[in-house]
């Protein structure tokens, strides 16, 4: 919170490090990295937003206790890159296990098979709209970042590319 709060100020401070002729442009580049990165948080939001309602649902029709703390659960889950959807499904595969081995697979299925859609179809729609960049940016830099720094870097690969493609466009001008 208070990093938010004192952000403004941080990068007025930063840009006095810049030489004068340069910062207003220095500054449009930093306000749209900032915004691509508040674009990005906000696809995360939306995203687990879903993921949290698809599951909810599911765990509905398959008779599962407490459908909507368990949706609620794969929201909080699905805000935490790379091992979020992992979390939330252990904790709904063992939910469905308690019922039944056969509801627990179901569970897990699901879970699978949503996370595939949200993985190859949903994420890099929401991120070419809220982001401006291909998908297979999206997918490739994820895949690279996580791989490269682990996961610090499946957190903020996505947005440094999106900053990255922002620097570029602006070069090219």
């Amino acid at each position: 919170m208070y990093f938010t709060i004192s952000l403004p100020e941080v990068i007025e401070q930063a840009l006095r490090l810049a030489p004068a002729s340069r910062r207003p442009r220095i500054k449009a580049l930093t306000d749209g990295i900032v915004a691509r990165i508040g674009a990005f948080v906000g696809s995360q939001i939306t995203v687990a937003f879903i993921a949290g309602i698809v599951m909810g649902i599911i765990s509905a029709i398959l008779g599962l206790p407490s459908p909507i703390a368990l949706g609620m659960l794969v929201f909080i889950c699905g805000m935490i890159p790379l091992v979020g959807h992992f979390l939330g499904s252990t904790v709904l595969t063992i939910v469905g296990l308690t019922q039944s081995v056969s509801t627990g697979v179901i569970v897990l299925i699901a879970y699978l098979v949503y996370q595939q859609i949200e993985n190859y179809v949903l994420m890099p729609r929401i991120m070419r709209k809220a982001l401006s960049i291909p998908g297979l940016v999206t997918i490739v830099s994820a895949l690279i970042g996580a791989s490269l720094l682990g996961l610090v870097g499946g957190i903020l690969a996505v947005p440094v590319a999106a900053s990255i493609l922002l620097i570029l466009e602006e070069v090219e001008e």
